[in-house]
């Protein structure tokens, strides 16, 4: 048998439906399948048993599952063991950014690891706190960077740095905006984040902890968008300072005021990887770059 194929069989296990391990797995159904079947084949046991609504492991399948995991386990294991023996780290390394590449240091982490690991090849992917995290359990991302704690137990999140955000507004609305009560607030026509930003529940939750529901106007999925629709007057919006100043341009004047909103910006991975030789090197690298930049 193959490692590939007890690794289909885990992955089918955990989610119960071949479609959907296809995806996990980068493979087409059929290939899962036939993975499945080759796998039973050489056994010389049924693991599953194929309803209407997906895949159920048989007795026989769940016992061999935890063995098929044993497994997976120990060739991960002796994987990390050789990089380590062999004293050079070596591979792509994909990681998702949650926000701008310059407020997260991309720069100096890809020189920084580059100069400590030139065998590891760091690839980048735009995303959101809350999908970076989706797609760390999925497989299709090594880490990523995310705004406040990880929703499930099975990820780390390690914090480099507390971010305050603050609620941004055209000058045009001073005399509304800048002293006016969160119940008055509530009224200005606010710009929201994507659905599964940090940022955004901590806002309503401002709102609601007073019985109040701030006004929707738009909602937006990036960062560059929402500055842009704050200085033309579109609505309020919770940014950061450095974000707000970039905001800021010859006829565009964008103002702020503070609400208690603040969130560790954190770099995050899957507990399981927390051995990983080339995670751990990714992760000294982060807290180095930020550490560094903080004591200048």
């Amino acid at each position: 048998m193959e490692l590939y194929q007890l690794r289909t069989f885990v992955v089918v296990a955990e989610e119960g439906h071949l479609t959907r391990a296809a995806e996990r797995l980068f493979a087409s159904q059929p290939t899962v399948s036939s993975h499945i079947k080759a796998l039973e084949k050489e056994l010389g046991v049924p693991l599953f048993l194929r309803t209407p609504r997906g895949m159920r492991l048989t007795e026989t399948g769940r016992r061999l599952r935890d063995r098929a995991a044993i497994i997976l386990k120990g060739a991960e294991e002796l994987k990390r063991e050789a990089q380590v023996l062999s004293k050079q780290l070596v591979g792509d390394v994909r990681l998702g950014l949650n926000t701008d590449a310059e407020f997260l240091r991309v720069v100096p982490l890809i020189t920084t690891l580059a100069d400590a690991h030139p065998g590891l090849n760091l690839q980048f992917v735009q995303s959101s706190s809350g999908s970076i995290q989706d797609e760390l359990r999925n497989g299709t991302l090594d880490g990523g960077f995310i705004f406040g704690e990880p929703r499930t137990r099975d990820i780390i999140a390690i914090p480099l740095s507390e971010t305050q955000f603050y609620g941004a507004y055209p000058a045009s609305w001073e005399s509304r905006v800048g002293k006016a009560s969160l119940e008055k607030l509530a009224h200005v026509p606010w710009i929201h984040t994507a659905k599964d930003c940090p940022c955004q529940s901590l806002l309503d939750r401002a709102f609601d902890s007073q019985g109040l529901k701030i006004a929707k106007t738009t909602e937006v999925d990036g960062d560059e968008v929402t500055k842009v629709l704050v200085a033309s007057g579109k609505g309020m919006a919770l940014l950061r300072e450095d974000e707000i100043k970039a905001a800021n341009r010859p006829g565009y004047e964008v103002r702020s005021r503070e609400l208690g909103i603040s969130l560790n910006l954190c770099f995050a991975h899957l507990r399981r990887r927390e051995t990983d030789p080339v995670m751990q090197a990714v992760v000294r690298t982060a807290l180095r770059v930020w550490t560094d930049d903080e004591e200048e």
